[in-house]
């Protein structure tokens, strides 16, 4: 049942303003406390919540640890807590506007849209540090005030890391159109991960005016999710967001951060303003041996089934049940108010169906340990980077140099690496062999892989295939400090990862493994 809007009443020291949005989750009203004499955004959740015990005391204890973040793109919140039978979030008030409403009214700045994506990830990546998930990262959800400084909301309503991925009361938290695969039941935990899959998508939206899986068809949505690419941007994104929507968390970029820094150096080519950062959280470790993250793969046709088919039937029935509840009104979205005119931004999200398209299958624009396949189980033989002692053409060299660096370096925090051609053993992660796409794909593979190098083979050992279709190829990958260590690494690492020898007298293509 929908509460009255108590616009002109009072609840506790509250004086309530205007209602500013309400949905399942509650109402948001412009207020002033009249204690502290300030005008805030006060949210009030349904009165029924208080009363849950479990719900309450994870709402109690969540709104501490987002009132202890310090993060200037995090909505700061005054005061929560329980007043005359309703739970309340007290917070800033933002004047400004809806990322949601920049993009319906045209937004398609690659610029902004990174200078917003690099604001929403610091924020993430304050949250993640402290043990928190967001799990509702979508541009209702991110205000923009007159100088596009960004602020994310709704933390209030976030998870701690380690709990499931619905609500003690049965309510899914998050809007579908960017919901990360494993947030529909699958044994896979959910994660920081998880918030970068949505912040990718969000990016999407940005550049394209569409989600990645536009339908008024919740099934078609959760499908897409579950099976299918994010179809093709057209721009040089397009390796920077498949890197963040990898089906499995595991191939997907590890950190908000880090997705923001491969965003920003495919905006640019230029090197990033900081390193790029990891950011394990404190409930789920980043483990202490060798990299155990894989490479992203290439895009998928509508036949090949995705890498990871864990718990597949799970998800699948997962994804049904959420459907379900959606359709019985127990999944709670709090809606916007709609009015006219400038936006006063407070917590509030609308879940906006979009006209059915149809969404295409592309090929993917890179090519990951030489693997033409994307469960990982390809044969190397078959290997879209076909390695072969026959004579290449020569290169054409695509790529503009960066001032003051050497020759190939592609300008990003990690420099190119040139190996001795001495006999050493490599284990090879990642093949980026498409122009214009270069910086992009290796800062993406680079933050996947902590530790590992890059280098250019055309400017390398002979052992290894110099060029793709007369194209430069870079490769990523980690040094072995014997061939019996490059090939545990590559075992380990499993999918498409293959060990090479570095010298001048191996034919091309020889796995000493």
């Amino acid at each position: 049942m929908t509460s009255a809007d108590r616009s002109d009443s009072t609840i506790g020291p509250y004086r309530l303003v205007r209602l500013l949005g309400r949905g399942g989750m509650g109402e948001v009203y412009e207020a002033i406390d009249t204690v502290k004499d300030r005008t805030v955004a006060l949210k009030l959740l349904p009165p029924g919540l208080a009363g849950d015990d479990a719900f309450r005391a994870r709402f109690m204890r969540e709104s501490q640890t987002v009132a202890r973040l310090n993060d200037p793109h995090i909505i700061p919140i005054h005061d929560f807590g329980e007043i005359d039978g309703r739970l309340f979030l007290d917070m800033r008030i933002v004047h400004g506007r809806h990322l949601r409403a920049r993009i319906d009214d045209g937004l398609r700045d690659p610029g902004l849209a990174v200078h917003v994506i690099e604001q929403v990830a610091a924020a993430l990546d304050a949250a993640h540090a402290s043990g928190l998930l967001h799990r509702d990262v979508k541009p209702e959800n991110i205000l923009l005030d007159g100088r596009d400084f960004a602020y994310l909301a709704d933390f209030g309503l976030a998870q701690a890391a380690g709990q499931t991925r619905l609500t003690s009361t049965g309510m899914a938290i998050g809007s579908f159109a960017y919901m990360a695969p494993e947030r529909f039941g699958s044994e896979t935990p959910v994660s920081p991960r998880s918030d970068v899959y949505a912040l990718a998508c969000v990016l999407y939206e940005c550049l394209t005016g569409s989600t990645p899986y536009p339908s008024t068809s919740i099934e078609q949505v959760i499908a897409g999710h579950l099976s299918r690419p994010v179809p093709p941007t057209g721009t040089p994104f397009d390796a920077v967001i498949a890197a963040g929507t990898a089906k499995d968390p595991a191939d997907r970029i590890a950190s908000a951060g880090a997705f923001a820094a491969a965003a920003r150096a495919a905006l640019t080519g230029q090197r990033p303003a900081a390193p790029i950062p990891a950011a394990p959280i404190p409930a789920a470790p980043i483990p202490a041996h060798a990299p155990t993250m894989v490479a992203p793969k290439p895009v998928p046709t509508p036949t090949t089934a995705p890498r990871s088919n864990r718990a597949r039937n799970g998800v699948i029935a997962a994804g049904v049940a959420a459907v379900v509840l959606l359709a019985a009104g127990t999944i709670a979205w709090l809606y916007s108010s709609g009015t006219g005119g400038p936006d006063t931004a407070a917590a509030t999200s609308t879940l906006k169906p979009a006209p059915v398209t149809q969404t295409a299958t592309v090929g993917g624009t890179g090519t990951v340990g030489g693997t033409g396949t994307v469960d990982g189980t390809g044969d190397r033989s078959e290997s879209t980077l076909t390695e072969s002692a026959h004579a290449e053409p020569t290169p054409v060299d695509e790529v503009s140099p960066v001032p003051g660096l050497g020759a190939g370096d592609l300008g990003l925090p990690t420099p190119i690496s040139r190996p001795s051609c001495n006999g050493q053993a490599v284990t090879v992660v990642y093949n980026a062999v498409t122009p214009g796409a270069y910086a992009a794909e290796i800062a993406a593979a680079l933050a996947r892989y902590p530790g590992a190098s890059y280098l250019r083979t055309d400017h390398s050992c002979a052992s290894l295939k110099q060029s793709e279709n007369g194209n430069p190829v870079y490769a990523v990958y980690y040094p072995g400090s014997s061939p019996a260590a490059a090939c545990a690494t590559t075992s380990r690492l499993g999918g498409g990862a293959y060990t090479r020898r570095l010298d001048d007298v191996t034919p091309v293509g020889t796995d000493i493994c």
